[in-house]
C-alpha cells in the first residue's frame, strides 16, 4: 500500500513538473498607444511564434491553438493589435505592422527571448495580411502562416511582401473554398509568389480563426507540421 501511494505521488509530481510555465501579460508603449500581449515562455532558444487576431477580435481567439503550440515546445507572443482587446490606440494598420516588426520583436530581443531559432508569425484575416508584411520586414522571421489573407483588407496589401520580401523564406496560405474574399486571393498570391509557399483550401466558408470551429484537428495538424518543417529546414 505504501509503495502504491509513493508511485501515485511520484506520478503526480512528474505531471506537475511537465506543465509549461504560466504565461505573463505584458504591456508595451509605442507610437502613442499602450499595447498588450500574453507571453508564454519555453526553453531557452526555442522558436517564438507571434499570433495576430482578426479585425474586431482579440488575442483570446487563439486559445484553442495555444495548448498544442506550447506542447510542441514553442514560445508564444499572443498580441492584441492596437485598437483591439486590451490594447489602446486607434486602428492604424501601418502602425500595427510596425508594432509587430519593431515594437514586439524589439521587446523579444531586449528581454532575451529571441534566440538563434528565430520566429514565425501566424495571423488570421487582416492579421494574416499584417503577419505576411511584418515577417518580410523582420530578418529573424523565418516565415508566416496566413489564415484567410486577402489582397486588400483596409488598405493592408500583402502580395508584394509575399512575392518579394518573403522570396527567400517560407509561407503557408490557408482559406476555405467558399470564402469569397480569401479563396481567390490565395490562389493569386500562390501563383505570384517566388519563395517556398504552400497553400491549403478547406471546404466551406469559415474565415480566419473561425476555421478552428469547423476543422480544428486538421488546421492544427497543418500548422504544427508546417512549423516543424520550416524550422528544421532552415537549420539544415
Amino acid at each position: 500500500m505504501k509503495s502504491l501511494i509513493l508511485i501515485i505521488i511520484f506520478i503526480s509530481i512528474n505531471r506537475a513538473a511537465a506543465q509549461p510555465p504560466p504565461h505573463q501579460t505584458i504591456t508595451l508603449t509605442r507610437a502613442g498607444a499602450t499595447l498588450a500581449a500574453d507571453f508564454h515562455p519555453a526553453d531557452n532558444d526555442a522558436p517564438v511564434i507571434l499570433l495576430l487576431h482578426m479585425l474586431n477580435s482579440k488575442r483570446a481567439a487563439w486559445d484553442p491553438l495555444i495548448p498544442d503550440l506550447r506542447a510542441a515546445g514553442y514560445a508564444l507572443l499572443n498580441i492584441d493589435m492596437r485598437g483591439h482587446g486590451d490594447s489602446g490606440g486607434t486602428r492604424d494598420w501601418e502602425e500595427a505592422i510596425q508594432d509587430v516588426a519593431v515594437g514586439w520583436v524589439g521587446w523579444l530581443s531586449e528581454n532575451g527571448h529571441l534566440g538563434d531559432e528565430g520566429l514565425a508569425i501566424i495571423g488570421g484575416s487582416i492579421g494574416a495580411n499584417v503577419a505576411l508584411i511584418s515577417c518580410a520586414r523582420v530578418e529573424h522571421c523565418r516565415g508566416a502562416i496566413a489564415l484567410s489573407p486577402g489582397l486588400d483588407y483596409r488598405g493592408v496589401k500583402p502580395e508584394s511582401a509575399l512575392v518579394n520580401g518573403l522570396a527567400d523564406r517560407v509561407a503557408l496560405l490557408v482559406a476555405a473554398q467558399n470564402d469569397a474574399s480569401s479563396s481567390p486571393a490565395i490562389r493569386q498570391m500562390f501563383l505570384q509568389a517566388k519563395g517556398d509557399v504552400s497553400a491549403r483550401l478547406y471546404r466551406g466558408r469559415a474565415h480566419g480563426t473561425r476555421l478552428f470551429d469547423s476543422d480544428y484537428d486538421s488546421v492544427s495538424a497543418l500548422i504544427l507540421g508546417w512549423l516543424a518543417e520550416a524550422f528544421i529546414a532552415d537549420d539544415d
